[in-house]
């Protein structure tokens, strides 16, 4: 009987260890199914610094890139707020996105989430503002204008604008910390440093925001009622600054120069309300910055740098280069 009872726990322990064994396995493999199903690398995670016109056009252009090509782009716009931008890589890292595109916040505060990224061998993409050279070791290619050759051909715009008569200037400048709001500034004053007949009299911060750009250009004015020019980071916040001057009944009366062109900018231009353009496509940076996803994926080899074509738009250019835009 004993013996009997034995063989019948024995033969219940191997059962169970059997269904346990089936059980496992079959978990196992809903974990794998489910980690080859979560991983698409056709997918895109793209965090983009703010909702700006300029980026919403360069998100545009990426959307049409991505239908093209057979892709699917998941945007996420961080709205300046770096540890959210952080919070959103590190999600499509966890999603298993196959890519992955950022316009930064600030070219310092990706590191960490970027070493991530390496780390679960998902390749980044730098677009439109670059991030620092510490952080360029883990991305695989960045695609953007150089905010240094823009803020030269501002400076060379400026002089030429100002004439040998020169004049004092303002700045207003872009979010702290992002790539454009350091270069666009230095080689801007690099550039003028030979030129004592201009001066730069004061420097704002714009946030890339046109109430806050209208705000700097007050403030510039009144501490300098005879300021001659106004160079803005960006066309969104020389806008701003034209209806600053508008207010002060000082418009046509300062030079002022943006960067980027859009409809309602370049329309500022040819009515002689804008000074001058440096342009830079977004439409480039959102196509260029999708095929280097598409052909990091599959295998190619990328250079570093897509470099967007840039040139100087004044009223005398500007109808010819609409034609073609």
């Amino acid at each position: 009987m004993k013996k009997q009872y034995r063989q019948i726990i024995g033969a219940v322990l191997i059962l169970v260890t059997v269904l346990c064994g089936c059980r496992g396995a079959a978990i196992d493999k809903k974990a794998e199914e489910g980690k080859e199903k979560r991983y698409n690398p056709k997918v895109v995670g793209v965090s983009l610094a703010d909702k700006s016109i300029y980026l919403t056009r360069v998100a545009e252009a990426m959307e049409k890139a991505a239908q093209n090509e057979g892709m699917e782009v998941i945007f996420k716009y961080a709205g300046w707020d770096a540890e959210e931008q952080k919070h959103q890589i590190e999600e499509f890292i966890e999603q298993g996105v196959g890519s992955i595109i950022i316009a930064p916040v600030n070219s310092k505060a990706a590191l960490i989430p970027l070493k991530k990224a390496k780390e679960a061998n998902i390749p980044v993409i730098n677009v439109n503002m670059k991030v620092d050279g510490i952080s360029s070791e883990y991305i695989q290619a960045y695609v953007g204008a150089s905010s240094s050759e823009e803020g030269e051909k501002a400076a060379e715009l400026m002089i030429e604008l100002l004439g040998a008569e020169g004049g004092k200037i303002g700045i207003v400048e872009g979010s702290p910390g992002s790539d454009p709001q350091i270069y666009r500034t230095q080689a801007f004053s690099d550039t003028l440093e030979p030129y004592s007949s201009i001066q730069i009299v004061g420097v704002g911060n714009g946030a890339w925001n046109r109430t806050k750009a209208k705000l700097v250009t007050m403030d510039l004015i009144r501490k300098t009622p005879d300021i001659k020019g106004i160079y803005c980071h960006d066309s969104e916040m020389a806008m701003g600054a034209i209806e600053a001057l508008t207010d002060m009944g000082k418009i046509g009366q300062v030079k002022v120069i943006g960067i980027a062109e859009d409809e309602e900018y370049m329309d500022a231009l040819e009515a002689g309300k804008l000074a001058g353009i440096i342009t830079q496509p977004p439409e480039y940076e959102g196509k260029y910055s999708i095929y280097c996803a598409l052909w990091k994926i599959q295998g190619k080899k990328l250079i570093p740098w897509y470099k967007d074509p840039i040139q100087v738009l004044t009223q005398e250019n500007i109808s010819t280069y609409r034609e073609k835009w």
